[in-house]
């Protein structure tokens, strides 16, 4: 009776820790997935339904943050090798041998737009939401790589969404970073690596 008893036990003890264990490892590094919006021009914004004065905050904001993010090429070809033929400008910045160049902006990224019903100056709800303990998706431009031009791409080369519309996103893989110089190749072999290798999912930047 005494060796069923302790069978029985122990098979009780194995069973009670598969959960436990299961739920250490679910409790471990994830980040929770926020909504936000991705759209190639203000006016296409507006056509989802949100308000037109939004849009165009949202817009302008990434446009100004495009010249600071945005991948710098030595020169235009390499620029439009990763890029496209035409889908490249002039930079602001200069190196000794001239001008670098940077991808164009494609669309825009509007991570606030759904927060709080409404979206106050970028800043203003970044520090909001820092003191509240949360993590925020900035605003900020898009691009597409000339292999894989369904794609819109953060600033870093991260997937954001294939079409227009509401996204899900994590907060921590599409954070802008100051831009650094980019080799010919970089950031299209990685979009057509990733287009290859990476499974088809409803949320990005994971």
């Amino acid at each position: 009776m005494q060796k069923k008893s302790f069978k029985r036990s122990r098979k009780a003890a194995l069973i009670f820790m598969v959960p436990a264990a299961t739920l250490v490892l679910q409790g471990c590094g994830a980040e929770k997935a926020v909504e936000a919006q991705v759209f190639n021009t203000p006016d296409e914004c507006a056509a989802f339904y949100n308000p037109p004065a939004q849009c165009q905050s949202a817009f302008a904001e990434a446009q100004a943050l495009h010249p600071q993010v945005a991948p710098k090429y030595a020169n235009k070809q390499e620029c439009e090798a990763d890029f496209g033929t035409g889908q490249c400008e002039t930079a602001p910045q200069q190196h000794a041998q001239g001008s670098f160049f940077m991808p164009m902006m494609m669309g825009f990224l509007a991570g606030q737009m759904l927060n709080r019903g409404g979206m106050a100056p970028q800043q203003q709800q970044q520090t909001a939401a820092a003191a509240a303990g949360r993590n925020t998706v900035p605003n900020q431009p898009l691009y597409k790589a000339r292999d894989d031009q369904s794609t819109f791409r953060t600033a870093t080369n991260t997937p954001v969404a294939s079409q227009p519309g509401p996204t899900q996103v994590r907060p921590s893989a599409v954070q802008p970073k100051p831009a650094t110089l980019a080799r010919r190749g970089g950031f299209g072999a990685q979009a057509q690596q990733r287009a290859a290798t990476a499974p088809r999912q409803a949320t990005y930047g994971g």
